[in-house]
């Protein structure tokens, strides 16, 4: 195509961890790198493959936005609550305004993904990224780090939702998957595309600096233009 837990974190990062979050920026990416990025390898939770260009095609050669959210480790209690609150800010996908759609992609096995869909009530189609090679590609990082205040998305403890992902991680151990969550140090960002036919332009993004850095959710809703009244 073309393309124009196993332990609670630390609070303060280390000195690389610092380091690397200063040299990480909000600065779209490149055509280069979306050349690179499309041709990445995705899994749905049924683990059918498909390369990530393959989220913005479409029959219709009308403009469509596609916001891409990703996550960290599939047991990240921070990421669910994110996403369960995303949830029930935007229940389905027919909240979003029209010509508007919104993945979210992991990094751990795809056979996690059913659970994850129901432990945040998650409506919206989710992927995996088991190379991490996506996150790499489009600069985003890896720390430990939880950052200063904890988001309004996050409403219980550090230790809370630890100990709630590791009683996930124990469930999946029958299923042969409880290790397979994704590197507990990758974090990720949104990133949001205008595309048309083949041509595939970002038009906003934001890459985390820490573990509790998602965009909230109204800002979120802000960029979707969710909230702007019809006449605009």
């Amino acid at each position: 195509m073309s393309v124009e837990q196993s332990q609670i974190p630390s609070q303060n990062p280390t000195e690389d961890e610092q380091k690397i979050n200063t040299e990480i920026t909000d600065e779209l990416p490149s055509q280069d790198q979306l050349k690179s990025a499309a041709v990445i390898p995705i899994f749905n939770g049924n683990g059918q493959e498909l390369a990530f260009g393959d989220l913005f095609s479409s029959a219709d050669s009308g403009k469509r936005t596609i916001m891409v959210i990703f996550i960290r480790h599939f047991f990240c209690g921070s990421c669910q609550s994110y996403i369960r609150t995303l949830s029930a800010s935007i229940p389905s996908p027919d909240s979003l305004p029209t010509g508007t759609s919104l993945v979210i992609i992991g990094c751990g096995s795809h056979t996690l993904i059913p659970m994850y869909a129901k432990e945040t009530a998650c409506a919206f189609p989710i992927y995996s990224d088991p190379s991490r090679r996506l996150f790499d590609i489009l600069g985003m990082t890896r720390n430990l780090s939880l950052g200063e205040d904890a988001p309004d998305y996050i409403q219980e403890s550090v230790f809370t939702s630890t100990v709630k992902g590791m009683t996930q991680m124990l469930k999946r151990i029958p299923a042969g998957d409880a290790l397979k969550g994704g590197d507990i140090k990758q974090i990720g960002g949104e990133f949001l595309f205008d595309v048309q036919a083949s041509v595939i332009d970002p038009i906003w993004c934001h890459r985390m600096r820490h573990t509790r850095d998602h965009t909230e959710v109204p800002t979120l809703r802000n960029v979707l233009r969710l909230d702007l009244d019809p006449k605009d």
